[in-house]
């Protein structure tokens, strides 16, 4: 059981390491990552294209493994953790949001969003708890604008609206972080300011953890502390984007980004497989397969 503790940094990476290798040839993409985040705190992670940003985000998810070095979650290490550990902590512990939603094409809106919770309970517990999933899955959706489009597929549905129901998906099981890679690069202007607006209500209104990887360094701005990547590496030169203060004022002296002062505010279905590419399959949920019906 892992245990929270004010002073316990939620998610911790230490001195983390990742190449990758095709043949003969071997891309070293992370070099020796050292970050610290605060419960309740939205840390934008930006740099160049190839600088590690995704790769990053989601070895702190469990999607991949590291090569080095460490991964502790309310100060447990996660990283080296058995398949189904990992499977559970991204089902429970973790929500995911990606660039292009990985909704399931198949499903309504309120049946994406109730996902995560029918593969993890067993086939003949669901029935009984279907009632309240639903329930859940309606506020939610409600909360991020969708109360009208429940029975809508994603075909039916704008980019935005997509990708708030992908968000609602990811807050379904209540996880400690949010992990957001490029939320709003497949947006217009409109509906990228629209994610922004929800994401930082969340975070100020229900003291979500969000780690975010973007582009867009107006929105990076926004968040309580940006982190650069160069070269595979915590950029540790003193950011120029003005960030806001973080909860709590906490800070480590090695996890780089800057902070200005103390303030607390209140798919597709595919195969596992370790190293692949950008998710579009359902480890993002917990577990590589649907309980039978």
């Amino acid at each position: 059981m892992i245990a929270e503790s004010a002073t316990t940094p939620v998610l911790e990476a230490r001195q983390v390491r990742k190449t990758y290798r095709r043949g003969a040839i071997a891309t070293e993409v992370l070099k020796g990552v050292d970050l610290t985040v605060a419960r309740g705190e939205f840390l934008s992670v930006v740099g160049a294209s190839g600088s590690g940003k995704s790769t990053l985000l989601h070895l702190l998810g469990t999607l991949d493994q590291a090569d080095g070095g460490e991964v502790r979650l309310d100060g447990e290490r996660i990283d080296n953790a058995g398949a189904r550990r990992r499977d559970r902590l991204r089902n429970q512990a973790f929500g995911f949001i990606f660039q292009f939603y990985h909704l399931l094409p198949e499903l309504s809106a309120l049946e994406n969003v109730l996902t995560p919770l029918y593969i993890a309970s067993s086939a003949w517990a669901w029935p009984f708890r279907r009632a309240d999933a639903v329930r859940r899955a309606r506020a939610l959706l409600e909360r991020v604008g969708l109360g009208h489009r429940l029975d809508h597929k994603p075909r039916e549905l704008s980019g935005g609206e997509m990708q708030r129901a992908a968000i609602a998906r990811a807050l379904i099981s209540g996880p400690r972080v949010l992990l957001a890679d490029e939320p709003t690069g497949n947006l217009d202007e409109d509906a990228g300011a629209e994610i922004a607006r929800l994401l930082r209500a969340l975070n100020a209104e229900e003291g979500l953890t969000i780690i975010m990887v973007t582009h867009n360094l107006d929105m990076a701005r926004s968040t309580d502390r940006v982190v650069r990547l160069t070269h595979g590496r915590v950029d540790l030169s003193p950011t120029v984007l003005g960030n806001r203060p973080a909860p709590g004022g906490y800070h480590s002296p090695n996890d780089g980004g800057d902070r200005l002062s103390l303030d607390r505010r209140p798919a597709s279905m595919a195969v596992l497989g370790a190293g692949a590419s950008p998710p579009a399959h359902p480890e993002v949920f917990g577990v590589g397969h649907f309980p039978q019906r």
